[in-house]
C-alpha cells in the first residue's frame, strides 16, 4: 500500500461522497492505481454507491472485448467529445486467462451488470455452466446449469439484468427442446431464474414463450430483460421479462418487420433499438424513443453498405457497439469486421480490428481475428459480499 500523508494531501480529507463522484470519473486502469493509495479509497471502491455514481458516467463506459482464438481479454476505452472522439485498447489490461474452469474457444459473453461479466459454456463435458466475474477484483462465481440436452436442435438463450425495486443480480436462462424436423415446433420451453446471493440454486419461473435463438441474449433497460423472437403466430418480434414480476410479456417491436433473423438487438443511446440487416443493400437502425410506446419507433439511420463493398446476400447480423457524441456510430459486422458509420456526411468506412486486440505499441499476427464485445463498466464491489456463492481468485 503507498503510504500517503494526510496532512498534505487535502484530497484524503474530503467528504467520501465527494471523493467517489471524483473517482468515478477516472479511467478503469486509473482507479486499479488508485485502490493503491490507502485503505480509505480502497474502501470507498467498494462500495455499492461507488457503482451507481460509475454507470452514470458514459464517458467511462468501456468494452470488454474476448478474442475468441485464444480465450483473452481485452479493456477498450473511448475518448468521446463533441467535436473529437477515438477508441483504444488499454495496455496493460489484457486478461491471459478466463475464470477458473472455464475451458478456452468452449464459452460466450452474454451481459455486463456493475461490473460483472456473465457467460455461458457450452461443450460436453462442462454443459451451459454459468460463471459470473469481476475482471477489477478478479474474483469468479460458478453457477451449474439447471439441466437440459445441450445439442443441436436444442437451444439456451441467457440473460442477466438488475432488479430495480431490490437490486438483486439475476440470471435467467431460456431452455427449449425443438423438433430436427420442424425448428418452429417447439416441445418444451422452460425458464429458470438464478438470483446471485440469494437461494444459491435455479429456480423455475414456468413456461417462456415464442421461440428463442442462441445467438441473441437478452439485453437489458428499464429493469426488464428483452430478446428478439420469433412467433410462429407471426404478431410478435420482442419478449420481455420483467425482472421483479419475474414474467414474459410481449414487447412492441417497429413497424415494416417481417423478419428478424438478420437483426440484432441493441442500445443506442439509452434507448431499445434494432439493427436489422436483412436488406441487400442497407443496413437499418431503429430507436425506440419512448420506452414501451409502439408508436415511438423511429427509422433512425438507413446505411447505404456500398461504400465497403458488403452489398448482397450475406446473412449476417451487425451490432451497435458505442454512438459517439459527435455521430458517428461504431458497428461490428459477423464477430471479425469493425465498420464506422458517420451520421453527418452519411458515409461508411472499415475499421482495423486489430485497434480492440493490441495496444497501440503492440501488434497481433492473426489477419482476422474473431471476436465478442460487452459494454463494460468497471467496479470493485467483491463478489464476497454475496454470501452464499463459492468465490474463487481467478488468477
Amino acid at each position: 500500500m503507498v503510504q500517503v500523508n494526510d496532512e498534505d494531501n487535502m484530497l484524503l480529507n474530503l467528504p467520501s461522497h465527494i471523493i467517489i463522484d471524483i473517482l468515478s470519473r477516472l479511467s478503469t486502469k486509473t482507479l486499479s492505481r488508485c485502490r493503491c493509495v490507502c485503505k480509505l479509497w480502497q474502501k470507498l471502491l467498494s462500495e455499492p454507491e461507488f457503482s451507481s455514481f460509475r454507470i452514470l458516467r458514459p464517458p467511462t463506459t468501456s468494452l470488454m472485448i474476448h478474442k475468441n482464438s485464444d480465450s483473452s481479454f481485452n479493456l477498450v476505452e473511448f475518448e468521446d467529445e463533441p467535436n473529437y472522439h477515438d477508441f483504444y485498447c488499454v495496455p496493460g489490461t489484457k486478461f491471459e486467462q478466463p475464470p477458473k474452469g472455464l475451458r478456452q474457444n468452449c464459452m460466450s459473453m452474454f451481459g455486463s451488470v456493475e461490473g460483472l461479466i456473465s457467460f455461458h459454456e457450452f461443450g460436453f463435458q462442462n454443459p451451459d455452466t454459468v460463471y459470473l466475474w469481476n475482471p477489477a477484483t478478479q474474483e469468479s462465481i460458478t453457477i451449474q446449469s439447471a439441466g437440459g440436452v445441450m445439442e443441436f436442435p436444442n437451444v439456451t438463450s441467457y440473460g442477466f439484468g438488475l432488479s430495480s425495486k431490490t437490486g438483486e443480480h439475476k440470471v435467467v436462462r431460456i431452455y427449449q427442446e425443438v423438433l430436427e424436423e420442424n425448428l418452429l415446433h417447439v416441445t418444451r420451453s422452460d425458464c429458470h431464474v438464478y438470483t446471485l446471493g440469494s437461494e444459491g440454486c435455479w429456480r423455475y419461473t414456468g413456461h417462456a414463450p415464442f421461440l428463442y435463438s442462441c445467438r441473441a441474449n437478452g439485453v437489458f433497460l428499464n429493469g426488464n430483460l428483452h430478446w428478439l423472437i420469433r412467433d410462429p403466430d407471426g404478431k410478435e418480434f420482442i419478449s420481455c421479462f420483467d425482472l421483479d414480476k419475474e414474467s414474459f410479456q410481449p414487447f412492441p417491436a417497429p413497424p415494416e418487420l417481417d423478419e428478424l433473423n438478420l437483426a440484432s438487438l441493441e442500445l443506442y443511446q439509452d434507448c431499445l433499438s434494432v439493427c436489422d440487416n436483412t436488406s441487400d443493400f442497407d443496413i437499418v437502425i431503429w430507436a425506440m424513443k419512448e420506452y414501451g410506446v409502439k408508436k415511438s419507433w423511429f427509422k433512425q439511420f438507413v446505411i447505404d453498405k456500398h461504400p465497403i463493398d458488403l452489398v448482397g446476400q450475406y446473412y449476417e447480423v451487425v451490432r451497435i457497439l458505442k454512438v459517439f457524441r459527435d455521430g458517428e456510430i461504431l458497428l461490428m459486422w459477423r464477430d471479425d469486421q469493425l465498420i464506422s458509420f458517420n451520421s453527418k456526411t452519411n458515409s461508411l468506412q472499415r475499421i482495423d480490428m486489430n485497434r480492440f486486440i493490441c495496444a497501440p505499441d503492440e501488434s497481433d499476427e492473426e489477419r482476422f481475428p474473431c471476436i465478442e464485445a460487452v459494454n463494460y463498466a468497471s467496479s470493485f464491489i467483491s463478489l464476497r459480499r454475496f454470501d452464499v456463492e463459492m468465490v474463487e481468485n481467478t488468477f
